[in-house]
C-alpha cells in the first residue's frame, strides 16, 4: 500500500491551527506526503465517508500501511482524528454513539467490516 496517496479535504474556512493539527494528527500514524491550503496528503488509501452527522461536517475513512484512521470536522472542536489497529474498532473512537452507528455503517456499505472480504484480509 505504500504507493497509494490519500487525501483528506480541509473545510473552506479551516484556521492555520486546523490545519496544523489535522497534519501533526495525522503524522503520528503515517507518512504526511504533501499538502495545499485546502488538502493533505498521506500515505494511505480512502475506505469511505460520511456527511453531516451530530458536529461533524465530514468525516473521511483510510486504510493506512498499518492500521486505520478516521479524519473528520468537528463544527465544535475543530479537526478530529482517530486511529485504531482494525477496522472494526475505528467506530469506538467516536464518542458520540450516532457518530460511531455511521462510521459503522460505511464501513459495513463499503464492505471493510462485516463480510466475507473484511474476514479474508
Amino acid at each position: 500500500m505504500s504507493s497509494e496517496i490519500a487525501e483528506f479535504p480541509l473545510p473552506a474556512d479551516v484556521t492555520e491551527e486546523e490545519r496544523a493539527k489535522a497534519k501533526r494528527e495525522i503524522g503520528k500514524y503515517t507518512k504526511i506526503l504533501g499538502e495545499e491550503p485546502r488538502v493533505i496528503r498521506f500515505a494511505g488509501r480512502t475506505i469511505g465517508q460520511t456527511g453531516p452527522v451530530w458536529h461533524f461536517q465530514f468525516t473521511r475513512l483510510y486504510a493506512l500501511p498499518k492500521g486505520y484512521l478516521a479524519a473528520g470536522h468537528d463544527l465544535h472542536e475543530g479537526i478530529k482524528v482517530a486511529y485504531a489497529e482494525t477496522p472494526e474498532d475505528l467506530p469506538k473512537a467516536f464518542e458520540n454513539d450516532l457518530v460511531r452507528e455511521f462510521v459503522e455503517d460505511e464501513l459495513r456499505y463499503r464492505k471493510i467490516i462485516g463480510s466475507e472480504h473484511a474476514r479474508a484480509q
